[in-house]
């Protein structure tokens, strides 16, 4: 057998292949012979059909079983012995074959590409400075406020302005063709901004079991697309009017909110928990920097099979973070070809990132013990309120655990990017080294 390699382009090969008529005779006689012994002729038993009759009956059938499993074989066997790894399945060309004659074939796939990464140790690096505002914790403390806030209900009067008013209500579209849109149990802050006027308006006065009827004309740029420029006729009903009572910032706010001594003890917690947030995000991005240096260094082609596969996960993770909203992809005002193209762009970026965090794994002996991957599952479990056992079994049923070592040993090889960077102050003052 002869195989001759020819490099294409950067991951793609073509392996050709051509074997001598003599080796190829053994596994043409197989082939005839399991026909032999299989087919069924009229007027011979089973197995006993001459084999003159047998090549002149099933000429085809056997040429076809013939070249596919020769084709198998000896592709194996040249990739093996050229130590190549296809991406995916071969794609088969060029395929000539005749009695007496060589068979002839190529096969045209892709590759990981060779990685020889230089100086991606002691790269230089500028440090992104983590500040922590005042008013981040202001607002932090707020959006505290706003989760222990109270919602008392009001007997003997109607509602007024900076009540919440429980409604429940039906809107019909003036586009026949749209749905009737229901609703229960719906907290509306009335003479909110984030109330529709046309809602404020008819909820003030109003007594728990009032009815109300009118009509909202929706903006054509409305944020529901499905609203957007429409008009809906509402029949509300006020189920029950509530007063929104929001805690004050005290110490006994502090306590409520998670045992803390004091509401200056709390203040510093939530700035500790800021910052720690903050410096996460900048050693994130810092890791991020170092890696794009690296793929700027060091240029290289990417398999366009992986990139496909990789802008389908986008295109599929978007969708499904969509559903899971309650949004259908399709009811959103998007061109889905270009935000495919889109994908596709960074998606060559995310195989690029991939294969330069394996290369360093393997050259620095980078691994990933079951220990630590049982630790992962075990923090999946506690967030999900699920058993550790029947979370591990089903990871491990979906081919999961796998994900999870690449994900554990990717993130090892950043934190390694980092500690062997030179990382500078803005003064520039290198500050680790």
């Amino acid at each position: 057998m002869k195989a001759d390699v020819v490099h294409t382009s950067g991951c793609q090969r073509a392996l050709t292949i051509e074997v001598e008529p003599d080796s190829l005779k053994p596994d043409y006689s197989a082939v005839c012979s399991k026909y032999q012994r299989q087919a069924r002729v009229p007027g011979f038993r089973r197995g006993k059909t001459p084999m003159s009759l047998i090549l002149q009956r099933f000429k085809s059938e056997i040429r076809e079983d013939f070249l596919e499993s020769a084709v198998q074989k000896y592709l194996l066997e040249a990739l093996k012995a050229e130590k190549l790894e296809p991406l995916a399945h071969p794609h088969v060309r060029d395929l000539s074959f005749g009695e007496g004659e060589p068979l002839r074939f190529t096969a045209e796939f892709e590759v990981l590409p060779e990685l020889h990464l230089r100086g991606y140790r002691g790269l230089e690096i500028e440090r992104i400075p983590v500040e922590v505002r005042e008013e981040e914790v202001d607002a932090t403390m707020k959006a505290m406020q706003e989760r222990m806030t109270q919602y008392v209900p009001v007997i003997g009067r109607s509602v007024q302005a900076g009540d919440v008013a429980v409604i429940s209500y039906a809107g019909k579209p003036s586009d026949p063709a749209k749905k009737t849109i229901e609703a229960k149990d719906i907290y509306c802050e009335v003479g909110s901004d984030n109330t529709l006027p046309e809602f404020n308006e008819n909820l003030l006065g109003a007594n728990a079991g009032d009815e109300r009827s009118f009509t909202v004309k929706y903006a054509t740029d409305f944020p529901n697309k499905e609203l957007a420029g429409i008009e809906v006729e509402y029949d509300i009903e006020v189920q029950d009017i509530r007063q929104k009572h929001v805690p004050e910032l005290n110490d006994e706010f502090a306590k409520d909110a998670g045992q803390y001594g004091s509401l200056e003890e709390l203040r510093k917690r939530i700035r500790e928990d800021i910052a720690a947030s903050k410096q996460q995000t900048a050693q994130s991005d810092m890791q991020e920097k170092l890696v794009e240096m690296i793929i700027q260094n060091n240029p290289f082609d990417v398999p366009a099979v992986m990139v496909q596969k990789q802008t389908e996960n986008r295109v599929n993770d978007y969708a499904r973070t969509l559903l899971a909203r309650g949004v259908h992809p399709k009811t959103l005002d998007i061109d889905w070809t270009e935000f495919h193209e889109r994908q596709k762009t960074l998606a060559v970026t995310d195989v690029k990132v991939a294969l330069v965090l394996e290369h360093i794994a393997e050259r620095e002996s980078i691994t990933v013990t079951d220990e630590e991957i049982d630790a992962d599952i075990a923090k999946r479990a506690e967030q999900t309120h699920q058993a550790f056992e029947a979370v591990k079994s089903r990871l491990t049923r979906e081919g999961a655990t796998d994900r999870i070592r690449d994900r554990i040993r990717n993130k090892k090889s950043l934190e390694l990017l980092l500690s062997l960077a030179a990382v500078k102050d803005p003064q520039g003052i290198i500050v680790q080294s």
